[in-house]
């Protein structure tokens, strides 16, 4: 394995680094398999900065800049975002893998603040949704919108987050079919999580905007209500999509909050503050005391999943 300088920009960059002894290794095996690396690393600070600040921070990282020849020239210009390649689920994911790189390299090296690093993550999920979409081929006909809540929705995702998904149909008839079409490209790319859907796991991947707001006046929780504050439309049908968030909106705006309801928003702040992982808070509302199975359900749900 190829011996490192002791002096140089690259030697200089690796000792400057957060973890000089973990840099060495994978630097030495990179410049083994691609010993043309080295030479633009020694003229390019940039590149070297970089390239070892990666190396230095992340595993997984590391074995992408590893396998993927394409890694050197994203470091190499971290000002260019690569354009978005649908051409099939494997090259979106792929292209996910680059751009991600990307964006982590900016932050490590000082290029970014935090706000535009989790505005980038999130900008990077919405592209591999509208990508999923046209790679799904939806059929026009159905009609399908993709909804982003939770920090998706928000526009402040995390290196680890998952995407926090709602599917709206146009017409009433649901489009489940679809909908995992759009999953499965997702999921190859993002941890994709559509449990915030009214009833959760219990209710249909799918919905009218006819039934979400049926659901909303009659059976919504306080949290479920907070949560639409982060709803955007991301992928699918813009129509569609505007209008879920135009009775969002309204839903939202249009009638107050009561006292129980205050009291259980402050009751799961504190659960989440104090206690994440615990899987109950001891502040139900007056709500939850129904012992309706389904009502149960939502109650249980509401208790155990803070917004």
């Amino acid at each position: 394995m190829t011996t490192l300088a002791s002096t140089g920009p690259l030697a200089e960059a690796v000792e400057r680094s957060a973890a000089p002894v973990t840099v060495k290794p994978p630097l030495a095996r990179l410049i083994d398999a691609r010993p043309e690396v080295a030479a633009r690393l020694e003229k390019d600070d940039g590149l070297a900065d970089a390239l070892v600040a990666v190396l230095a921070a992340s595993r997984s990282l590391t074995r992408l800049v590893q396998s993927d020849p394409r890694c050197i020239e994203v470091l190499a210009d971290l000002g260019r975002r690569p354009p978005v390649d649908a051409r099939s689920p494997a090259a979106l994911a792929a292209w996910k893998r680059l751009e991600l790189l990307r964006i982590a390299a900016r932050d490590l090296t000082g290029l970014d603040e935090l706000e535009t690093v989790v505005t980038g993550l999130a900008e990077l999920a919405d592209d591999v949704l509208r990508a999923a979409v046209d790679l799904a081929e939806v059929p026009a006909r159905e009609r399908l919108a993709v909804i982003a809540m939770g920090k998706l929705g928000g526009q402040e995702l995390n290196y680890a987050s998952d995407i926090d998904i709602l599917f709206v149909d146009g017409d009433g008839n649901a489009a489940p079919r679809a909908a995992r079409k759009v999953m499965d490209v997702a999921r190859g790319c993002f941890r994709v999580d559509v449990d915030l859907r009214p009833e959760g796991r219990d209710g249909p991947l799918v919905r009218s905007l006819r039934s979400y707001q049926a659901y909303w006046e009659r059976w919504a929780q306080p949290w479920e209500r907070q949560a639409l504050l982060k709803a955007r439309p991301v992928a699918g049908d813009p129509a569609l999509g505007d209008g879920f968030r135009r009775e969002a909106g309204v839903e939202l705006w249009s009638r107050a909050f009561g006292a129980d309801d205050l009291r259980d928003i402050r009751g799961m702040k504190r659960s989440s503050e104090g206690g994440v992982g615990s899987g109950t808070w001891n502040s139900p509302s007056s709500s939850c005391s129904s012992s309706t199975g389904a009502t149960t359900r939502r109650c249980d749900r509401a208790r155990r999943s803070p917004p």
